[in-house]
């Protein structure tokens, strides 16, 4: 089962990373572009201009990916007893959001546009990896980060802490998910940093919330991507 768990974890990191990011870097200038190659981060399937006409589906990445696992799974549960079907598939889950979220936090940013089809295509594998298995509420956690994509920055602080705008209020991500754990996703927006003649440095609106919510950016220093795996959420 290890073995089997391995395979379909190399394949679904292959179809992520080669039918993904490599497809963007192929279309050229007829969709999804990268925003930069050298910028921070590496733009990735979801760093989609504004200019670019927004397809209503998920990628063609993900959809590709979550039928296959669709299909693998009726082979699966055929050879499979109910109880290590739900073993299998619950760490299947939990190997697919790691390699998603690692691509995310490591090499992606996210536009407005790219995170509409972020957002299908996170349900689409919530979905796929929710057909067995106990506990997928790590897929409902990254559900609501991701609104720290598609709010303008302006209503961000009540995204983050509540409409009172109290960091001490008990609400907002900062209370469901945690603190650094939200700004460190809201750093992949692609207009987390802007460029200048002395390189990259962060925007002004976020440099302002960050001083308005009194908080430091975890994002100065080394993120340990660890800390967001699916396992260690359950954990908690």
């Amino acid at each position: 089962l290890l073995q089997a768990l391995n395979t379909l974890s190399t394949h679904i990191q292959w179809m992520i990373v080669m039918g993904g990011e490599y497809s963007v870097r192929k279309e050229g200038t007829t969709g999804r572009l990268l925003l930069s190659l050298t910028g921070p981060g590496s733009g990735g399937p979801y760093a989609i201009p504004a200019t670019s006409s927004l397809n209503p589906n998920c990628s063609p990445a993900v959809d590709a990916l979550q039928r296959c696992l669709r299909e693998q799974f009726v082979y699966i549960n055929v050879a499979l007893t109910p109880q290590s079907l739900s073993a299998f598939w619950t760490a299947l889950s939990m190997r697919l959001y790691d390699i998603l979220v690692t691509r995310l936090l490591q090499h992606y940013t996210v536009t407005l546009k790219g995170a509409v089809i972020l957002n299908k295509d996170v349900e689409a594998l919530q979905y796929a990896a929710s057909l067995a298995g106990t506990d997928h509420s790590h897929w409902g956690r990254l559900r609501e980060l991701l609104s720290v994509f598609m709010t303008p920055p302006d209503a961000l602080k009540t995204i983050l802490v509540g409409a009172e705008g109290d960091i001490n209020s008990g609400k907002g991500l900062f209370a469901t998910i945690g603190k650094d754990q939200s700004l460190v996703f809201m750093s992949r927006r692609a207009d987390f940093k802007i460029k200048t003649n002395q390189g990259f440095k962060k925007s002004v609106w976020v440099t302002d919330l960050l001083d308005d919510l009194g908080v430091s950016d975890p994002t100065d220093s080394t993120v340990n991507i660890a800390l967001y795996a699916a396992e260690r959420k359950h954990k908690k």
